[in-house]
C-alpha cells in the first residue's frame, strides 16, 4: 500500500483506539488557537506555532494525530512538536496503546528530518 493509499484510509480517532473524538479535536485547537494568537509551545522552545497539521501519517509519521511547527523570531531556527492525542493510556508493560504509542515514537525518532540537531530542528 503507498502512502496515498494509506492516506485515503485514514480513520477517526474512536475506530483506531482513540475512544473520544471530541478530545482529540479539542486538543487540536487548543494548537490552532496558539497558531492564530501567536503562542508559544514551551516544551519546545519559546517560538510561536507557524503551522498546524492534522493526520501527519500522510507525512509518513507515526506520531500523527498533529504536527505543531514552531520558528524562531527572525525565522533562523524551527521546530516541530510531533503528537499522538490519548484520552486515557497507562503507562505499562500490559497497555497495548501505550505500547502502541511508543511504538510509534521510535519509530519516528531516527528520522534525521526530525532529530538532526545539526540543523537546528529544520522543517
Amino acid at each position: 500500500m503507498t502512502m496515498a493509499d494509506e492516506c485515503t484510509h485514514l480513520s477517526n480517532s474512536f475506530s483506531t483506539g482513540g475512544g473520544d473524538p471530541d478530545f482529540e479535536r479539542h486538543v487540536q485547537a487548543g494548537f490552532v488557537i496558539l497558531m492564530l494568537s501567536g503562542g508559544v509551545v514551551q516544551c519546545i522552545g519559546p517560538w510561536p506555532v507557524k503551522k498546524v497539521k492534522l493526520q501527519g501519517r500522510c507525512d509518513g509519521y507515526n506520531t500523527d494525530d498533529f504536527t505543531a511547527f514552531t520558528e524562531e523570531p527572525g525565522g533562523a531556527r524551527k521546530a516541530k512538536l510531533l503528537a499522538q492525542i490519548k484520552r486515557s493510556v497507562s503507562i505499562t508493560d500490559k497497555d497495548s496503546t501505550f505500547a502502541k504509542v511508543i511504538g510509534g515514537a521510535w519509530r519516528d525518532f531516527p528520522d534525521q528530518e526530525l532529530f538532526d540537531p545539526m540543523r537546528g530542528g529544520s522543517y
